[in-house]
């Protein structure tokens, strides 16, 4: 008799300690690892771009795709190179210093800053060392082409992987306000 107690009560805090774990660290897991294609699906407003955000914010838990000429750098900031551009070496990141941000270098001397919905915020050139909030002489639409071009890598390899449970409603009560 004392056997099957000890039995009965193992069992039942095994499956106690397994549905604590499932409910409070499988939806976390979930909305981070597919990010990308929860914000795929989002309604958003013009100019924010959240699956580029998304694929930044989340990077550490996303599918990366190894190919020739990417490099990933986790120590610090998670940042991505693509050495496919003949000495040219375009890089991007999400930052953490003022709420989320952006950060996307094209070039040695140029670096554009984005919101948290990845829409333009500034620019920083490195020559004068100055910071640029007046946008004018930027076609964003341009910007925005050259990002997807270097790094839209990393939103095509995760906006079709679908999660066994979908969570998009909790999705969109955590990010709607953000992206729209």
């Amino acid at each position: 008799m004392k056997k099957k107690l000890k039995i009965a009560t193992t069992l039942i805090i095994f499956i106690s300690f397994g549905w604590f774990a499932y409910t409070n660290l499988y939806p976390a897991q979930n909305l981070t690892r597919y990010s990308v294609y929860y914000a795929h699906n989002m309604e958003h407003k013009k100019g924010a771009h959240p699956e580029m955000a998304m694929a930044l914010e989340n990077i550490k838990a996303i599918h990366t795709p190894a190919s020739k000429g990417i490099r990933y750098d986790y120590d610090g900031l998670a940042k991505v190179y693509n050495d496919r551009n003949n000495g040219n070496s375009p890089s991007i990141c999400a930052t953490y210093v003022y709420g989320v941000e952006y950060l996307y270098s094209n070039s040695k001397d140029r670096s554009y800053i984005f919101n948290s919905d990845f829409s333009l915020k500034a620019i920083y050139d490195s020559n004068t060392a100055k910071m640029e909030y007046e946008k004018s002489d930027i076609d964003e639409e341009e910007l925005y082409k050259e990002i997807y071009n270097n790094f839209g890598f990393l939103v095509e390899a995760n906006i079709n992987r679908k999660p066994l449970i979908n969570m998009q409603k909790e999705f969109n009560k955590k990010y709607y306000k953000r992206f729209n």
